[in-house]
């Protein structure tokens, strides 16, 4: 499935594209929080070591969003990233829309670019704020960092991976060929690097209306797949149940994400930043996240602190 939104399917959602602004005044906000808010200083030290952080508490989105930018900026500059843009900005599930399920599948914003053609957006962090003022908030998001979970069996090598994804991108998963692959359900990716067998998964090849997050009709019937797939999901996740007016920000791929629980109409607002890269830039990406099919667990992400 190419182009993969948050929200695994809604087409009511549409991405904003928005630049954080020059490098001088990205670099001054970012330095004004660190020096000011010792939380947001150990926010930035705590995405680069686990691949997600939580802040707060914030009084308004705007003060969220602000937080946000200096973090990411950081965290940016760190690890000598392209500069980044906003390039979705949500309101889940829309004022107008209706409670969610009671359970979101584990994904990638904007998906990984697995067989990528063409230039695109790809996303490099999330950032997630329940406004201060929403109260009764039941759901918790769920993380799983992806090189504890990978380790658990063997894969294949990076340049066989390759060949997988793109051949199962042409039978089972990409909505145009010409287009390339880019596939935003964690459970496709690994079904594809597996090949254990047939696909099993609900295929837009064969289904064109199918919308990518709705493989499994409940949580237990995902976790039994990665199961069946020798990924024990319940040993390495992490809830995050995020209180009125607390941020969370994570790197989107250090971890997959999901949702446990509902949601009602305006709970959650998120934003995704990232870059416009062309092809090979995109391949550059996807080699980088392949390499945790192969890496032992480090022992700064197998010690991530729990949040459930």
């Amino acid at each position: 499935m190419t182009r993969p939104r948050h929200g695994l399917g809604s087409r009511q959602q549409q991405a904003v594209k928005v630049h954080v602004g020059d490098t001088n005044t990205r670099h001054r906000l970012a330095t004004q929080f660190i020096l000011e808010n010792m939380e947001v200083h150990e926010a930035v030290e705590k995405l680069t070591s686990f691949g997600f952080a939580r802040a707060g508490c914030f009084r308004s989105t705007h003060e969220a969003n602000e937080a946000a930018d200096a973090i990411l900026e950081e965290c940016r500059l760190e690890h000598g990233l392209l500069p980044l843009s906003i390039i979705g900005d949500f309101v889940i599930p829309p004022l107008e829309g209706k409670e969610t399920r009671d359970f979101q599948t584990l994904h990638f914003d904007f998906g990984l670019p697995l067989n990528p053609k063409i230039a695109q957006d790809v996303a490099r962090y999330t950032a997630l704020y329940v406004p201060a003022e929403f109260s009764g908030v039941r759901a918790a998001t769920r993380l799983v960092p992806l090189m504890p979970l990978l380790s658990q069996r063997p894969w294949p090598t990076p340049a066989e991976l390759v060949k997988r994804f793109t051949s199962y991108g042409r039978t089972h998963g990409a909505w145009n060929d010409d287009e390339g692959y880019v596939e935003g359900s964690f459970a496709r990716i690994v079904e594809a690097a597996a090949a254990d067998s047939s696909p099993i998964l609900p295929s837009v090849k064969i289904d064109p209306g199918f919308h990518c997050g709705m493989e499994f009709d409940s949580l237990s019937a995902e976790l039994a797949f990665f199961k069946d797939h020798g990924l024990r999901i319940d040993e390495i996740e992490i809830d995050v149940p995020l209180a009125p007016g607390e941020l969370l920000l994570f790197d989107n791929y250090a971890v997959a994400h999901g949702r446990r629980g509902t949601r009602r109409p305006g709970e959650l607002r998120q934003r995704i930043y990232g870059h416009s890269l062309q092809p090979a830039e995109q391949r550059k990406l996807r080699d980088d996240v392949l390499r945790k099919f192969q890496r032992p667990i480090a022992s700064s992400v197998a010690s991530a602190p729990s949040a459930r």
